[in-house]
């Protein structure tokens, strides 16, 4: 017996230590697999304390946010740490809207940025904010540090104008300032020609450029200025055209300029000649006139007229009479007093041949469509593939207005078939607005010009984003529309559009924050507000989308139940739908079981609600004890406030405490048995021995 007993006391002493070693190394587990969550509303096993730490400090720096965001608080400082409660704090749903839109790129620019600065940077360039985000975070701040807002407008369209704007900060600052004064058709202009051609460009740089093409760029970026004045002074000139086809503008362009700048041109050559008696003879031959040139050029007063007597004896002589002058550069051009002979000979042999050049130059008839395709694509103002339409002589009368990238390519597009239906007001919107005007004129069928006129350029963006309806709304709400949408953004004509008077209503009541949340979360959260009123602000604010599809599904019946038992309601109810809807009509007991109660056990569970609670807490025991057990401690520890591994330590202790026991009653039944085999094992040896 006593050996027995034994036995029963060993096997009793492995099974606990056993058991307890199994529970001690299944808590462990357990509490690797679930980190601290008391920010989400599901407290963990067994945080750690650093984590647990933070959590708590979190919460009672940030208790106006917690309380304000709920649950998207709880889930954005997961994501993205204590920044985004900050950010939170400081500016509530803009804020909230910007994280859940851009949270990822923002956090990364902190504290490189600090939260103003990010502000700034996210909410004004939002809609083209992705752009940007191809950029490292460090060079990103290190931009916006320098060149501000005003330098990031101009790279969320083209982020290949950050290479151009970031090459210095005084070239940078200099783009800025003419992409202000002249539009962003710089950049392109820049990147291709340099700054220096950019600060000359305006409408008669381009039509220049045009005509002229190559050799009407290569004089303006040469020669700046000075060039771009006589350029614009004979472009409409034939002969002009023919003198700088015939012989460039190197040899032409200072020559015309020494006599257009010298008003009263006396030449030392003529001076030299007067004293000479082959004076007559020489000046019938080099001028081709009886008249000598020095009366003239004496005789002239106006400088446009001493520039075309020099235009039209280059055409007339070509290199006889260039020839006479030494060009240095444009500034320093010296009259020679007898012509060089290897240049008398040069002319004698090749006159004839440039003679014939300027007579096909002058037949020659070049399409205008060539030239103007030609001219935008020198100076890089067309994207590449890009062709001229049919309408070219309409695009080239629009050409002076367009002062975007934009324009430009508006103008390619631009058909006679448009001008024809709508009128001549077409070109310069076309010009102005590009694209997006042609495509705001055959949604409206034309009417979009006159909405511009009356409303504002902005008319034709909300009509090129959201199609002719947008034009129909701004027609029938007129300035009750487009002031919400200019202090709230362009997404509010989209949501006028879709609800009418009750959007223009709803909008007005809760401005801001409707918007952002219906952007973020779903027009249908407009819809919301108008149908349930204040309390969807703050279950959205709370829920976000999990708090839009309670209350879409469930109505007052949600709203109702929050209000009773609290705004926890919409969070569960948003989770499980119609079984966390039957739970939370238990009310408090209901709300704290979704609380801790592992999600994939509650489906199980909860069809067995009908039964009562009780049924389906046992339900829920036997088939996910772990789970189960996991959702109590949870529980206990949230209501006592102790660490749950202290929770589940106590909880295993005791368990296998009430094991033990159970165990040695059960051996208990089985010791009558046990006596019995051990006597027939007696007998049969004692048998065996006789």
């Amino acid at each position: 017996m006593k050996r027995c007993f034994r036995i029963e006391s060993f096997i009793n002493k492995k099974i606990s230590v056993s058991f307890l070693l199994f529970f001690i190394n299944c808590l462990t587990v357990l509490a690797s697999q679930n980190p601290d969550s008391r920010l989400t509303g599901d407290i963990s096993i067994a945080p750690l304390p650093a984590q647990r730490n933070h959590a708590d400090t979190a919460y009672l720096n940030h208790k106006d946010v917690f309380e304000q965001f709920g649950n998207n608080a709880e889930r954005l400082c997961q994501q993205y740490g204590a920044f985004a409660l900050d950010f939170l704090e400081e500016y509530k749903v803009e804020g909230l809207a910007l994280l859940e839109k851009f949270g990822k790129e923002m956090a990364s620019l902190h504290p490189l940025l600090d939260c103003h600065d990010i502000f700034l940077l996210y909410s004004d360039h939002g809609n083209n904010i992705p752009n940007v985000n191809t950029f490292s975070p460090q060079a990103l701040s290190v931009f916006y540090k320098t060149f501000g807002s005003e330098g990031i407008k101009y790279i969320v369209n083209d982020p290949e104008n950050f290479f151009l704007i970031n090459v210095s900060k005084d070239r940078g600052t200099d783009l800025i300032n003419l992409a202000n004064e002249k539009g962003d058709i710089v950049f392109p202009l820049a990147r291709k020609h340099g700054i220096s051609f950019v600060r000359l460009y305006d409408k008669d740089v381009l039509q220049i450029v045009i005509k002229f093409q190559d050799d009407g760029l290569l004089a303006l970026k040469e020669y700046g200025e000075k060039a771009k004045t006589l350029f614009t002074l004979f472009i409409d000139d034939d002969i002009f055209y023919q003198v700088i086809k015939t012989y460039g503008h190197k040899q032409t362009i200072p020559i015309i300029y020494l006599f257009y700048e010298n008003r009263d041109f006396s030449s030392q050559f003529f001076n030299c000649l007067k004293t000479t008696s082959a004076y007559e003879w020489l000046s019938a031959w080099w001028y081709g006139t009886d008249t000598p040139a020095v009366n003239t050029i004496n005789n002239a007063t106006m400088q446009r007229e001493n520039a075309r007597r020099a235009i039209n004896l280059i055409y007339e002589l070509g290199n006889d009479f260039m020839d006479r002058f030494e060009i240095l550069d444009i500034n320093n051009v010296r009259e020679e007093a007898v012509t060089i002979i290897s240049n008398k000979l040069r002319n004698f042999f090749v006159s004839d041949i440039e003679r014939t050049s300027r007579k096909w130059i002058r037949q020659e008839d070049i399409n205008l469509e060539d030239k103007l395709f030609a001219g935008l694509d020198i100076l890089g103002l067309i994207p590449v593939g890009s062709v001229v339409s049919k309408g070219t002589k309409l695009a080239v009368r629009g050409i002076r207005f367009a002062k975007t990238t934009k324009g430009f390519k508006g103008l390619t597009l631009l058909t006679e078939d448009l001008v024809a239906t709508y009128g001549d007001d077409v070109i310069p919107f076309v010009a102005k607005h590009g694209d997006d005007g042609i495509k705001a004129l055959k949604a409206t069928d034309g009417k979009i010009i006159h909405l511009s006129q009356q409303y504002g350029d902005d008319v034709v963006r909300y009509v090129s984003q959201y199609g002719a309806g947008a034009g129909k709304t701004i027609e029938k709400y007129g300035d009750d529309a487009l002031s919400l949408a200019h202090q709230y953004g362009d997404v509010v004509i989209q949501y006028i559009m879709l609800y009418e008077d009750d959007g223009i209503r709803v909008i007005q009541k809760y401005g801001k924050d409707v918007v952002l949340l219906s952007s973020v979360y779903g027009h249908e959260v407009i819809k919301l507000s108008a149908l349930y009123g204040d309390d969807v602000i703050l279950y959205v604010s709370k829920y976000g989308s999990s708090g839009v599809r309670s209350i879409i599904t469930y109505g007052n019946d949600v709203i109702r139940l929050a209000k009773k038992h609290g705004d926890d309601v919409i969070r569960y109810v948003g989770r499980y739908g119609d079984d966390g809807l039957a739970l939370a009509k238990k009310g408090k007991t209901g709300l704290f079981v979704m609380r801790f109660m592992p999600p994939k056990i509650f489906t199980k569970a909860a069809r067995f609600t009908r039964y009562g609670l009780s049924a389906a807490l046992l339900i829920a025991f036997v088939t996910h004890p772990l789970a189960f057990l996991s959702g109590l401690v949870k529980a206990l520890a949230w209501l006592s406030g102790i660490n749950p591994v202290i929770i589940a330590i106590i909880m295993g202790l005791l368990a296998t405490f009430l094991l033990i026991r159970l165990l040695r009653r059960f051996l208990g039944i089985f010791h009558p048995m046990i006596v019995c085999l051990r006597a027939l094992k007696k007998w049969y040896r004692v048998c065996r021995k006789n």
